[in-house]
């Protein structure tokens, strides 16, 4: 598949998708690494079962390589994994002329993007992607940082990698229920996109195997092309970049009153795209025939995630933190049809509770009914 770049002027990168990408690395790092050390961050996961072909694209590095593992999951992406990080990074006498690699999906890519950002005001910095979730989404644009008590990402920067290479044999390793979580993020994209990318998201559905090379990788080509030209035109989202936050104004407050770590970001996201559509049609009925198709793909997903409990009075206030507020007033990505986002700014706080009533509705009658099936 061709390179996709995130064409930031000086600071242009490439996203490189498809099987044995992998093989690319070192000759990436060996004309970025040329001076300083190369410090490698990996997830637990990644470290357990794939440092070995990482380590081999390595060998023919001339400076030092430095080796940290850090935990996998939400709860990572706390300040006290992230002053280990640092003080990791300051033992090993880190420089502005080193380059930080971070392997793994998109809490270890926040979590080291955020410290590579901010350490010594900023590190240079690479990504090898391992999941669904990152190839399609996290990885790609920037975004780093960490979660507090009081909301998920309120801490965080804007700071661009060199590059994000996207090896779809690593979703081989993938767990099921990953996969199935990266897909909230895929679904998303097709809500963007429109028909072209849900007829993609359709046929890949309809077929038996999920871990389909050739499906995840348009999927995940079309996700990373569709963000990166977004990203091209709005780097720091003052605008254009907020309708990629299409479901995850409820997403986010459904994690933190679910209980971090509980669901998995995509799996929030799955039920985030939920009550879009449901606020989308409370507001303009006529757009239900629109969205129906949409809506009975988000439904399908929903029974593939596993159900877990989640009050709407926690999520309603974990909403009030939303850092895509505009002063008190909220913010919401909502759609006049699949291709067709726009964003809300009035909307009445009983619509909003609505909505996730709705939502929480569904998920409890629906969730996790096929989930079972999926364990690998």
């Amino acid at each position: 598949m061709p390179i996709i770049n995130v064409d930031l002027n000086q600071r242009r990168y490439p996203i490189i998708v498809g099987p044995d990408v992998l093989g690319r690395l070192g000759q990436k790092l060996n004309r970025l690494v040329r001076k300083g050390q190369l410090v490698v961050f990996y997830d637990a996961q990644v470290y357990a079962l794939h440092r070995r072909r990482i380590r081999t694209q390595l060998k023919g590095l001339k400076g030092n390589v430095q080796e940290m593992v850090v935990p996998i999951g939400e709860r990572a992406k706390s300040a006290a994994v992230l002053s280990k990080i640092y003080a990791f990074l300051f033992d090993e006498k880190i420089s502005r002329s080193d380059f930080i690699l971070a392997c793994g999906g998109g809490v270890t890519t926040d979590l080291i993007g955020y410290a590579a950002a901010t350490t010594l005001r900023g590190i240079r910095w690479g990504i090898v992607s391992t999941t669904l979730l990152g190839m399609a989404d996290a990885a790609i644009g920037g975004k780093t940082g960490i979660n507090h008590p009081r909301g998920k990402n309120l801490i965080g920067s804007f700071w661009q990698p060199s590059f994000v290479l996207c090896d779809t044999s690593f979703l081989k390793t993938l767990p099921a229920r990953q996969l199935i979580a990266g897909l909230g993020e895929v679904v998303k994209y097709g809500g963007l996109l429109g028909d072209r990318m849900l007829a993609v998201v359709e046929k890949y559905l309809a077929q038996d195997n999920l871990y389909h090379e050739k499906f995840l990788s348009k999927l995940i080509h079309l996700s990373a092309s569709y963000k990166a030209g977004i990203v091209a035109k709005d780097e720091r989202e003052s605008g254009l970049r907020m309708l990629l936050n299409l479901g995850h104004t409820f997403a986010h407050a459904v994690e933190n009153a679910a209980g971090y770590g509980r669901l998995l970001h995509g799996e929030a996201v799955i039920l985030g795209l939920l009550a879009v559509v449901e606020l989308s049609c409370r507001l303009k009925p006529r757009r239900a025939k629109y969205l129906a198709d949409y809506s009975r793909i988000i439904n399908q997903m929903v029974r593939m995630i596993p159900y877990r409990k989640i009050n709407c009075e926690k999520a309603l206030t974990a909403m009030q933190l939303d850092k895509k507020r505009a002063g008190t007033a909220h913010r919401f990505v909502l759609l006049d049809k699949p291709g067709r986002a726009f964003i809300s700014r009035e909307v009445s706080p009983l619509l909003i509770k609505s909505s996730i009533e709705n939502m929480l509705n569904v998920y409890k009658t629906e969730g996790g009914m096929d989930a079972p099936n999926l364990s690998r």
